[in-house]
């Protein structure tokens, strides 16, 4: 058989099992909900890692963590395996680890997925715990957050909200990154290449902006004394003396500094 008509074939064939359904490919697909709980003490961060699927993280006023994981795919859930075998949880030390390893058998046909699985992890935590989040294809959120934070994605939105008493880094490659700091700022770094930057300080931050744009607006809600170099693509300034550095870069998005009391 010559490789034109091979081709010829493997092109029937996909046309084929796309006209059957991905269902009757496949197999069916389930939705499972997965609830667990931990005692808070000893837990002082949390690593989250996902490659299709959101994370959602709400610091509330408790001893225990708590996750509400719903998942959607083709494998089925097996009631004799923990978290029915859909994902892991682990304590090593003082860490707790959340997400899905890597599967050999795990595969992709042109758009299909042999499992095609995605999960949605919400945790309520204490506020002081420090988080880990990464994610391939989902949003990241955090609220009411006082401990390090460090999200990523790379085709999703960040949006988190935290006290700013400890460091902050959010990184995507096609999405939108917004920080709201509540109480006070110790610095922070953004990185997006397709998407807008918005950053919503207390009054009274002081920091140093470190920005490298190439693609979109700047605007600050801040007297800020701005230093650049004509031609250059990289600005930089200081607020309230510059004690903490807020560094940002996009590609093509808009960067906005808003003062905390401008909006809610």
């Amino acid at each position: 058989m010559n490789t034109r008509l091979r081709t010829v074939y493997l092109l029937a064939f996909v046309l084929v099992a796309a006209g059957c359904g991905r269902e009757g490919f496949v197999g069916p697909r389930y939705t499972t909900t997965v609830t667990r709980s931990w005692p808070a003490a000893g837990i002082h961060d949390i690593r989250v890692f996902e490659v299709d699927g959101s994370v959602r993280v709400e610091a509330a006023p408790t001893n225990e963590i708590t996750l509400n994981a719903e998942v959607k795919g083709r494998i089925k859930p097996r009631e004799d395996a923990q978290n029915k075998g859909l994902f892991t949880t682990e304590i090593e030390g003082d860490t707790l680890r959340i997400g899905r390893r890597e599967n050999k058998r795990h595969f992709r046909f042109f758009f299909w997925d042999r499992n095609d699985v995605s999960i949605s992890y919400v945790l309520k935590v204490p506020p002081s715990v420090s988080l880990d989040m990464r994610t391939v294809n989902g949003r990241i959120v955090t609220r009411g957050m006082e401990g390090e934070t460090d999200a990523e994605t790379v085709n999703g939105t960040i949006d988190v909200e935290v006290s700013g008493l400890k460091q902050l880094t959010a990184k995507t490659v096609n999405g939108r990154v917004r920080a709201k700091f509540t109480k006070g700022f110790q610095g922070a770094a953004f990185k997006t290449i397709n998407g807008g930057v918005e950053a919503i300080l207390p009054n009274d931050a002081s920091f140093s902006v470190d920005l490298a744009q190439v693609n979109g607006d700047f605007e600050a809600a801040f007297p800020l004394s701005i230093h650049s170099q004509p031609g250059s693509r990289r600005v930089s300034g200081e607020v309230n003396g510059g004690e903490h550095r807020l560094k940002i870069v996009t590609i093509n998005g808009d960067v906005e500094l808003t003062r905390l009391g401008d909006k809610l």
